[in-house]
This record gives structure tokens, sequence and C-alpha cells, in this order.
């Protein structure tokens, strides 16, 4: 059941008439939208999302507005970029399925949305109860490639008060580079398949998909030159931070070289249960060298052989096709760190002394170690970075580890799993909240429906997935583990209100009802239903900000007074207004934007808006995707007030 509430809005805003705050809060998408309004390809501040209610609630049913138990910010998918490191296989863009995402016309800006969403949420109120944000936890892929310059990128803008240096490269190190560079990416490239080329539009600057003209982009976008833009995005800018706690989770490109390669690391290795990651060096040597790949993207699709030589031993490859590579300034800041403490011998600059868990330890932000400090101490043995903590009074979070860390020969490692020692520990850790009287939300990055790869490590065994299948295509998971999936664990405990994910780049949310519903066909033929128990749960998909539409979620449970819930879910641009002016990129006093960082997230997200390789449908095809009061028939035992 969900309807329509067009009123709520204007009988929140009688309720409160008397709080000052309310009118210098940061507008959410209940107020305002962006959008393109007139088919242009640019996009304009459009009429706001009014709040579908969802799920069983009584007619003319509005949460109250002082019943407040918890609201907090879920951000997802940064995918902080480097665009200029070695490391990166944007040539690999069009050549399969899984790589189509290996380069975006918005790269460079990744720094500077994540910035501008921070200058938007930092004073942001629920627009039901008027209360702040209490807490925000990331969904992941904070970074994009597991590198510590982009890991020290994220963690620096939401900790605040610091100098953020999107350039990469330390000039004058390598023979040949240009000491006057300002940035060493790809760019342009001509036709069919080369990059966008922000400068010009010429015959050999832009690819297929990147022209100011739709008639050369399939008629799906317009991607407009802002001269200089490459430049300026590499343009250092103070952090001013989310003045809040924050908490993270590992995404697979927080963790594998671009989201896909476990290759940066040797293992697990050991004895059962036990991590070790071992640097490889000549991958290493690869991110922090003087070489960068600037193989043709037309190079693969027309010689489909060479692709598994190339992903067998990328060094090697580079070594026997020296034509295919320049030279760049090298940056020991590109190496690639591990989940944990690594052992052998050590990785090359900042990585040698830290790990991707140990950098949340560098922070002027709260908590330390923003959630990674809770460890159990299975996930410390074998360097995964599951935990749990209470944000408030009968509230339990819980955070899992569901980056999939081998997945057999082809290094395509994006989707995810939950391996069984971690399963377990998440059912303990539902039945003790239980027992103490507390609701369980559970957080990860993979979505239930791409939890569902394959794992060979055998101490990982029996590799859980979670669902049982996918209702809109009941092909997957293609290979079904047989274990216990995560949508049965939460069926049978009543005490499961939601899981809330990111990894799709897509806004999204659906209701596992738990009544064993017939839900499709397995190819071979046999009937599939879903989990049946006492409890229901909803699950909820955040969009990217590294692609359209550049939103975070916030989202509020709220008492309602009767014995039930409600929580909350609105939608948030970040502050970048939709119409950067015109080019050039640097503030020349003639566009919408009134400060350089701004005007480059403004421009961040009309390239994602006009990137012929992204969805549009992300921002929720539905209005049920979007802003949403899901109503939930359980009690809150606990005064509010």
């Amino acid at each position: 059941m969900h309807r329509r509430i067009v009123a709520i809005v204007i009988a929140v805003l009688l309720g409160l008439t008397t709080l000052g705050t309310a009118v210098a809060a940061p507008p959410t998408t209940l107020v305002r939208t962006i959008a393109d309004r007139d088919g242009d390809f640019r996009l304009e501040y459009a009429a706001g999302d009014d709040y579908e209610v969802l799920g069983d609630a009584p007619e003319g049913f509005i949460p109250p507005h002082d019943g407040s138990i918890l609201n907090f910010l879920q951000m997802s998918d940064f995918q902080m970029i480097d665009e200029e490191s070695p490391g990166r296989v944007e040539f690999l863009d069009r050549t399969l399925p899984q790589f189509s995402s290996a380069y975006r016309p918005q790269d460079s800006l990744t720094t500077q949305i994540t910035e501008a969403m921070v200058r938007q949420v930092r004073n942001t109120r629920s627009p039901i109860t008027q209360e702040e944000l209490d807490l925000t936890i990331l969904t992941g892929d904070n970074a994009d490639s597991q590198q510590f310059n982009e890991t020290r990128w994220f963690i620096d803008i939401l900790d605040g008060g610091q100098t953020v240096d999107p350039n990469s490269g330390v000039e004058g190190t390598c023979l040949d580079t240009p000491d006057d560079s300002i940035y060493d990416g790809v760019r342009g490239g001509g036709k069919p398949f080369g990059y966008y080329e922000p400068d010009g539009s010429g015959p050999e600057d832009d690819g297929n998909g990147y022209s100011p003209n739709p008639g050369e982009n399939g008629g799906y976008g317009s991607v407009r030159d802002f001269p200089g833009l490459l430049e300026a995005a590499n343009t250092p800018f103070q952090t001013i931070g989310l003045d809040m706690p924050w908490y993270s989770a590992f995404g697979n490109h927080d963790a594998l070289i671009q989201g896909n390669s476990p290759d940066a690391y040797a293992g697990p290795g050991g004895a059962a249960g036990e991590g070790i990651e071992i640097a490889r060096q000549e991958f290493q040597g690869i991110a922090t060298g003087c070489a960068k790949f600037f193989i043709p993207p037309s190079f693969f699709p027309t010689n489909p052989g060479e692709l598994g030589a190339f992903l067998t031993n990328p060094g090697a490859y580079l070594a026997s096709h020296p034509s295919f590579a320049a030279p760049v300034p090298l940056d020991l800041r590109r190496c690639y760190l591990s989940k944990d403490e690594h052992t052998g011998p050590p990785p090359p600059g900042p990585c040698a002394g830290s790990s991707w868990i140990g950098e949340h330890f560098e922070t002027t932000g709260t908590p330390v170690g923003h959630g990674f400090a809770n460890r159990p101490p299975p996930a410390v043995t074998n360097h995964d970075g599951y935990y749990s903590f209470t944000p408030a009074t009968g509230v339990r979070f819980v955070v899992l580890d569901t980056v999939t860390d081998e997945c057999g020969p082809v290094p395509v490692c994006s989707e995810g799993s939950v391996d069984n020692t971690q399963f377990e520990w998440l059912r303990s850790e539902i039945l003790d909240a239980d027992a103490e009287g507390q609701y369980v939300m559970v957080f990860s990055h993979h979505t239930l429906k791409t939890i569902r790869l394959p794992n060979p490590d055998p101490s990982e065994q029996p590799v859980h997935y979670g669902q049982r299948v996918d209702p809109e295509n009941p092909a997957n998971p293609q290979n079904p583990s047989g274990a216990e999936t995560l949508e049965d664990l939460y069926c049978d405990n009543s005490n499961v209100l939601a899981h809330i994910a990111g990894h799709e780049h897509e806004n999204y949310t659906i209701h596992y009802d738990c009544d064993g519903d017939d839900v499709g066909t397995l190819p071979d033929g046999s009937p599939v239903t879903s989990a049946a128990g006492p409890g229901d749960f909803w699950h909820v998909s955040t969009a990217a900000h590294a692609d359209w539409p550049q939103q975070a979620r916030m989202i509020e449970l709220i008492d309602n007074g009767d014995a039930s819930m409600t929580l909350a879910l609105t939608l948030i641009d970040h502050a970048g207004p939709p119409n950067p002016g015109n080019a050039p990129a640097p503030l020349d006093g003639r566009g919408a934007v009134g400060e350089q960082v701004l005007k480059l997230a403004s421009i961040g997200r009309e390239l994602a808006y006009n990137d012929f390789q992204g969805s549009r449908g992300a921002r929720g095809d539905k209005e049920s995707d979007r802003n949403v009061l899901i109503y939930i028939d359980r009690p809150y035992p606990y005064p509010t007030d």
C-alpha cells in the first residue's frame, strides 16, 4: 500500500513556525529537485518530490513531529578518483560490460562533488521533526581504486579543516614529462572510442558519446565544452567537514583495483580464517610508476584476443608494448592500500606503514576509527571490516563487509558475498539485539541482489548470498550457493527493520514480506519461493555521488506514539546548483555559481546527466523509490522526548 502525501509539508511547517532554524536549513528534494525540464540536456530546479506512504498505514497518516528516535545520513559511492593514476584502465571502458564504468567524463570532479554534498548536509534538518542529523554512515566505494591518496581525500573531506589537492604526480620525478603539466590523464582522442575533451569539439577531440551535438550521441545527451576544466579540477581547496560522527563500510572499490581486481595483494593464505596480505610489487609499481597506459581505446574492442594477456599480467604487457605508454610524473601516494596490516616486503610510499582500515584512525573526525575500532576478533583476524554499534536507545546498527576478495582466475570481483564466519556473527548480533530490546538495521555496500558472487576460498565456506533469487531476473544468482541467505535470516527475526546499501548507483526501495511467495523459476525449471518467517523488512538502495543524480539520503526513525514507527527516507542534492554557467571552468563571474568548488561540482552533475553510459533512471523510476514514509507496525517501547 502506498499513497502520495502532498499536505505533509504544509502540516509540518505549520507545526514548526516557531523554529527559526527551519528557515536556515538547506532544502531537501521535498522542496525542490533538479531535472531537465525542457529537454535541452541542461538541468534546472524543478518541483519537489512529495512523500509516498508505504506499508499498512491508517488513512490520513502523518508521522508526529516530536517522535524522532534517530536521524542519520547515508552517503554512498563517492568513488574518489585519481584520474591521473597509471593504475587506471580507462581504455577498457567499452571492451566488456563489466568495465563500463572504467571511465566517466566527470571522473576528475569527484572530490568537489563530495565536498559540495558535505556543505549541503552538515546543517540539514529533518523535514518532519526538524531534528539535526545524528551521524553519517558511508555504504562503501569511498575510494575508487584502493589508492592511498584517494582514501586520504575522502577522509579529509569528511573530517574538514584540511587542504585537499586533487592533483597527483610529483613534477620532475620522471624523464620526458613536461614540468608545467597540471593534468596528466586521458582526454580527447576522436571518434569512435575517444574520451571527453572539455577544451574543444573538433573531429579529433571528443569520442562518440561526448560531443555537444546530440545527433552524434544517439540523441542521448549533449556534453558541452568547459575549457580549462581538467586543470581547474586539479586545484587545491579547503574542506569544511561534516561536523558530526561518521562511520565507514568497505566497498569493492575500496579493496580492489578499480573495484574489480584483488591482485594488489596476495592472500589470504595462512590458516583457515586468518588474513594475510602480501604486497604484489609488480602491481604496486604500475600505480606508483612513471608510465601510464595510453592504449588506444579502440584496440581491445578490435583485438579481443589481447585482453586476456593484458588482464593476466599488465606489467609484462606494458613492457612488451612500449608504444602503449607515455611518461607521467610518479607519485608514491598512488600506492594500493591493504585492507588491514600487511606482511612481507612492504608496499611503496605511505602504504608501507598503513592500511585502508588504519587510515580511518588517522582522523580529526569522530569516532576515531569510524566504526572499525568496534570490529569483533574474527574480523580482525581475517582482515575484514564488519562491526556493530548502538546509535540510539533500542537501535543497533550492523555494518557488513561484503567485498569478495577472491573470485577465481578472472579478476572481476565486483559483486559481493558474505563468508560463513561473518554470517554467523551477524546472526548472533541480531539475536543479542532482540534479547536487549533493540531493533536492527543492517548496512553493506552491496545490495541484496548483488551479494551473489562465488568465493573459492575454502576457509570462508559456505558463502552466503543476499537473497534466494532476484524477482526481476530469476536467472540470478547464476550460481546459487545453497546456503542460508540474508533474506532468510532477516525473515526469521522480526527485530530486523531494514537493509541499507549502495553499489548499484540507483535509488529504490523493496519490501520483503516474508510470506514464502512464488517469485520465479530457475533456468532448470524448478520453482523458487521467497523466504518465509515471522518478520518482514525493507531494502533501501541509494544512488551514487560518482554518477547521476549525485544524491545522499536522510533516514529518520520516528516513534508514531501508537505502537508503530515510521522510517522516513528523504533524498538530498549536493550544494552545486543545476546550472554551472558557461565556460571556462574557473570562476569568471558569468556563471550561476559564486564559488569554485560548487561550480566544478555543478559541472560534474551536468556531465553525469549527459554521460551516455549513465542511467537517468538511477534517480528512481517510481516516486516510491525516492522520498518515502515507511509505516512499520511495530512498537518503540522507549521514551523519545
